[in-house]
């Protein structure tokens, strides 16, 4: 008796280890991953830490997504740039290689209220970062 009892358990057991991985999908997480250079600073606020950083995405997990727009930035022209709000501060850098996860927004916009004499800002896309760090790539 003690060797059923013990064999239906571990049936019991392995029914609902299998059951439970029945229908999982794999998690998708509700924001976007890429990585990129820091190229520059929008100019618009007396407070530089609520100034937005212009972010060129050069890879992401699906290579032919372009969240950003094209500019040109001092004679350079680059593709797939973004202006970020909440980049870490250690990374407000320009040249800084970054990877970061975001959100972004639909449509570019242009910074206005700008609190400084002669803002610079640009029409691109916002970047709301939710984790950034140096990359390796």
């Amino acid at each position: 008796m003690n060797k059923i009892h013990s064999i239906l358990v571990l049936l019991v057991v392995v029914y609902f280890a299998m059951s439970s991985c029945n229908n999982k999908y794999p998690f998708k997480p509700p924001y976007k991953m890429a990585s990129g250079y820091v190229i520059g600073r929008e100019n618009c606020n007396e407070d530089l830490s609520k100034d937005y950083w212009l972010i060129e995405i050069v890879s992401s997990p699906s290579p032919i997504k372009q969240y950003g727009d094209t500019l040109t930035l001092n004679g350079v022209k680059y593709i797939n740039v973004v202006k970020a709000t909440g980049l870490s501060e250690s990374l407000k850098v320009v040249g800084e290689k970054v990877g970061f996860d975001f959100n972004i927004t639909s449509v570019a916009t242009s910074t206005s209220g700008c609190s400084v004499d002669t803002p610079k800002t640009y029409k691109l896309k916002v970047a709301s970062i939710i984790n950034s760090g140096r990359a390796l790539f």
